[in-house]
């Protein structure tokens, strides 16, 4: 797995805790970074959205398999808000941090 996705996925976790509204706006704030750093890896400009979208799929596919492995535990609740955040169609951060 691209160490990426497993940096979003830490970050996420650090989240646990936080109040909802804090999950979701911190979730969106990190998925937005994360992105960002794919698409600035893709050197073909038009290959940027598909870049995106890689993040998009891997970081989902990512999240439902620690949502399995943790299945019934606060945790899984929690990355359950992330994956909900990150299949809005409004993913983009709140505020700049």
């Amino acid at each position: 797995m691209d160490d990426r996705i497993e940096a979003f996925l830490r970050d996420v976790r650090d989240l646990e805790g936080a109040t909802q509204a804090e999950v979701r706006e911190g979730v969106r704030v990190h998925f937005a970074r994360y992105e960002g750093m794919f698409r600035d890896a893709e050197s073909d400009a038009h290959k940027k959205n598909e870049a995106a979208q890689r993040w998009l799929n891997l970081c989902r596919q990512r999240l439902v398999e620690e949502i399995e492995e943790n299945k019934g535990t606060p945790t899984a609740d929690h990355l359950a808000i992330a994956l909900a955040v990150i299949d809005s169609p409004a993913r983009f951060p709140l505020k700049d941090n």
